[in-house]
């Protein structure tokens, strides 16, 4: 099952002002890589406030976007019309078989617990011929850790492992049965903040993970001061946190 649906369900608000503007040109650039046709069905897996849903309407398409929070799809359905929102874990999908023409997912593959079965299941509900665009944030020299690295470590922090290459994520989609698999990386993608408070809301929605659980609110407050003191910042005060993007494309073969 993926991890996390309740986490994202306490932080939906924070996540809209903070990670939902820095995701949309990454959502962009996954919906272009998709090479929607007009008429198709369209499935965003992790859809969150539905950056990927929003992009992928028009042309006479049916759009669904699913997500397991269902704070995160209050936000969708309030602001995105034309779009059908669905409660659901994107690792055991309440669909038939072959029923959609492209899957999307935006930095949504991280948070199942096993990916390739994740992706596995993602290609069970693609039509043959089907398509599936996708990004993750890393690799990891191009994630927050790359400025963080001696901070987490100074906190017991460790992100060994979380963040795929792009070699190893064509691997886990050749794994999971699909075809024509390509990857491209972008180093430049950030998580953009306007000012000290986003990125104190920024980190608070960050704050429920593994190594941070038994933290006080003071440790809390102690590892977000020491992060914002060295994160970089643009001549208008905002602050830009390395994320990175790998993208990838791949086809169900026509054979099923």
């Amino acid at each position: 099952m993926a991890t996390g649906a309740r986490h994202f369900d306490s932080i939906a608000s924070g996540y809209a002002r903070t990670m939902t503007p820095s995701l949309r040109p990454v959502a962009a650039e996954v919906v272009r890589r998709a090479r929607l046709r007009p008429g198709e069905s369209v499935l965003d897996i992790g859809t969150g406030t539905g950056n990927a849903a929003a992009l992928a309407r028009g042309e006479g398409r049916q759009v669904c976007g699913i997500d397991a929070a269902p704070a995160m799809l209050e936000i969708a359905r309030a602001e995105i019309p034309d779009v059908t929102f669905e409660e659901m874990d994107f690792t055991a999908l309440r669909f038939h078989d072959a029923i959609f023409d492209v899957v999307l997912a935006v930095h949504a593959l991280l948070f199942a617990d096993d990916q390739r079965a994740a992706l596995a299941e993602w290609r069970r509900v693609t039509r043959p011929g089907g398509r599936l665009s996708l990004s993750v944030p890393g690799p990891t020299d191009v994630t927050p850790t790359a400025i963080y690295a001696e901070i987490y470590a100074r906190h017991g922090i460790d992100t060994s492992g979380r963040y795929p290459t792009p070699t190893s994520l064509a691997e886990l989609a050749h794994g999971a049965g699909w075809n024509e698999v390509e990857v491209a990386a972008d180093p430049t993608t950030a998580i953009v903040l306007p000012d000290d408070d986003a990125f104190r809301v920024w980190r608070g929605i960050g704050s429920r993970g593994a190594a941070t659980a038994h933290y006080t609110a003071e440790q809390h407050r102690a590892l977000t001061d020491e992060m914002l003191a060295v994160t970089p910042r643009a001549p208008d005060g905002s602050l830009r946190i390395p994320f990175g993007a790998i993208y990838l494309s791949a086809r169900r073969e026509d054979g099923g």
